[in-house]
């Protein structure tokens, strides 16, 4: 990967201020209360489309209870995913102070010491409640052994208990394909200067480029969203790690890179073993997982939308004031049951329309 310069996304010197580089607002004014559900649009006959930066995602509503956010130290959180019942997968950076302006290949140490477990809360929902209890706490950290957060920013946190009631999420053990399309979901700000806390989801997010230890995606993630998982569209299954990007969340130009899973299937292997759970599943499978989820449409598609801004995928195919939520689609990226792939006047990428 080229040189670069990124922001961490995840950790914030205060609940109470702004900052340029990893901070989050004031927490009062930040949680904004998630919109109604949406429901079926009926079919257009030509419908326009509206669509919207891939930073702007919507409520998770529960899907994904996997997801969750990790107070760091008291001082700020992150997102991430449990891998087992008493393992959370997110990135290093949240699990150790570091140098706030990353540049790949690193020019100097990034990573410094690391915050004792027990600083670091575990909290279930889909809103972060800075004053709630924790559902769990660390007991053990797992990290690499490093000093670089490039190719490398990722850590397991050892619970003090299992969480019950939560399906964990299986580690994918085979790499991310460029082309191929992730959901990210997490508790990030959806775009600069927005508040941060409730947890969002993003569809049908293209990856651009990897390399051996990360990939990168277009405008996906935000302040709050570090360590938040890229799931496999099909399966749900983990794929990386919010780490990083810049040099906003929204815009031109804009990128954000996740940690490859597949590249530290060990850490998570060894995770996995100072669990306290017995195993379950094959070898990158998760504790308490059991079977694998089977493969899920998109959460919204079909759904009222009146702007793109309304729909997980950010795509809104209109008919006068309203319409409903689709995606973009072409060879080797198909529609679902009930929508053809059609191209539409004035847009140059083909949208998957009502049948």
């Amino acid at each position: 990967m080229n040189r670069l310069s990124a922001l961490l996304l995840g950790f914030c010197a205060s609940f109470s201020t702004l900052s340029t580089i990893a901070a989050c607002a004031d927490f009062e004014a930040s949680v904004t209360e998630a919109p109604t559900p949406a429901t079926d649009a009926s079919a257009a006959e030509d419908p326009s489309v509206s669509t919207v930066e891939i930073v702007r995602g919507v409520p998770d509503r529960g899907r994904d209870p996997a997801v969750v956010s990790v107070d760091v130290n008291g001082e700020g959180f992150c997102t991430g995913t449990l891998i087992a019942k008493d393992i959370v997968l997110t990135a290093r950076h949240c699990v150790a102070r570091t140098s706030e302006t990353i540049a790949c290949p690193p020019d100097t140490v990034q990573v410094h010491e690391g915050y004792a477990p027990a600083r670091l809360g575990i909290r279930l929902g889909d809103v972060y409640d800075r004053g709630a209890p924790f559902d769990a706490i660390g007991r053990e950290v797992i990290a690499p052994s490093g000093t670089t957060i490039c190719d490398a920013d990722i850590a397991a946190i050892v619970l003090d208990h299992p969480l019950a009631n939560v399906r964990p999420i299986a580690v994918r053990p085979l790499g991310p394909r460029v082309g191929e399309r992730i959901r990210a979901v997490g508790f990030g700000a959806r775009g600069d200067g927005a508040g941060a806390g409730v947890k969002m989801v993003r569809e049908h997010v293209p990856i651009l480029r990897a390399t051996p230890g990360e990939f990168l995606v277009g405008e996906a993630t935000c302040q709050g969203d570090s360590g938040g998982p890229a799931l496999d569209e099909s399966t749900g299954d983990l794929v990386g790690v919010v780490s990083r990007g810049g040099p906003s969340c929204e815009g031109a130009n804009v990128h954000n890179i996740y940690t490859r899973a597949d590249a530290w299937m060990w850490l998570v292997q060894r995770a996995l073993a100072r669990s306290g759970l017995p195993r379950e599943g094959a070898d990158g499978g998760a504790k308490g997982a059991g079977t694998p989820d089977s493969p899920r449409p998109l959460t919204d598609t079909g759904a009222v939308c009146t702007q793109a801004s309304d729909c997980a995928a950010g795509v809104c195919a209109l008919s006068g004031e309203t319409g409903y939520c689709t995606r973009t689609c072409g060879t080797g990226d198909r529609c679902p049951n009930g929508f053809h792939c059609k191209k539409r006047t004035g847009f140059a990428t083909p949208v998957c329309t009502k049948v």
